[in-house]
């Protein structure tokens, strides 16, 4: 397991991470960090906490519609061969997991 120091809306935090994914972490939160700033500069007046649940649940439902959209291209199968199919549902339930799996970590 590796550390990695993560900022996000001006506050840094240390994250626990597997070995090798400290670049990909760091993508993660410098887009994170990204969307709360631009929130940020809209609501200054919101609480931190507030803040954060509302990019998380922008975010959620951002990958809700990716999801929506994969399920339309299934639904429409036949113009996709099942390769192509099966790599968009494991690459979605693959950034799901990661969502999940950080946003675990800022809890801890």
């Amino acid at each position: 397991m590796s550390q990695v120091e993560i900022k996000v809306n001006g506050r840094e935090y240390r994250v626990t991470c597997e070995a090798g994914q400290e670049d990909r972490l760091q993508k993660l939160a410098a887009f994170l960090d990204k969307r709360v700033s631009a929130m940020a500069a809209d609501l200054p007046d919101i609480s931190e906490t507030r803040l954060m649940l509302l990019a998380g649940l922008t975010i959620c439902d951002e990958l809700f519609e990716a999801r929506e959209r994969a399920e339309d291209l299934e639904d429409a199968g036949d113009a996709l061969d099942s390769e192509t199919m099966g790599g968009a549902a494991r690459a979605i339930d693959a950034a799901a997991k990661r969502v999940n799996e950080i946003a675990e970590k800022l809890d801890n």
